[in-house]
């Protein structure tokens, strides 16, 4: 990728839409085997997921894949999911309008969270400005983003190896 540092707004480069706004504490919750669903909320650990639930009524989950980010709580904490989910209140969810490697979601979600110092919980939420948000566009993405979760794995298999 060319690096030509042009900034544009978030809903240029994905598909941004509301979450489910379900209540946690009105699902069914269960362990995270078999057909459990995970359910993200403002949370800035985990991935956002707070828990795991049964399949509500018929609501179908979002698909694994698409980006989660929290509009207040631990605002702006952003994660790619890595199963189908659902989501609290606050919590808009991302897809790529275009193919988009896992690597550079990630470089987007770190894109996304650079920007956390401009608001705060019960203070400036981003509910209405996410997808106004200036990010850098496809073209702008490091070459250094490609590859960088292989990288990651191949040296952490190296220092396990050490380890063990």
């Amino acid at each position: 990728m060319n690096a030509t540092n042009e900034l544009v707004e978030l809903q240029s480069i994905f598909d941004i839409r509301h979450g489910n706004k379900y209540d946690f504490n009105k699902m069914e919750s269960c362990d995270p085997s078999g057909d459990a669903i995970a359910f993200v909320g403002r949370s800035g650990k985990d991935g956002g997921i707070v828990g795991f639930v049964r399949k509500h009524g018929d609501a179908a989950p979002f698909a694994p894949g698409l980006i989660t980010v929290a509009l207040g709580g631990a605002a702006l904490s952003s994660f790619v999911q890595a199963r189908p989910f659902y989501t609290a209140q606050n919590i808009d969810v991302l897809k790529p309008k275009t193919a988009m490697s896992l690597d550079v979601k990630m470089y987007y979600c770190l894109c996304i969270e650079a920007n956390r110092c401009r608001y705060s919980t019960f203070g400036r939420e981003a509910n209405r400005t996410l997808k106004h948000m200036l990010v850098p566009d496809l073209n702008s993405v490091p070459s250094w983003v490609s590859g960088i979760t292989a990288k990651a794995v191949k040296s952490l298999v190296v220092d396990l190896k050490g380890i063990i």
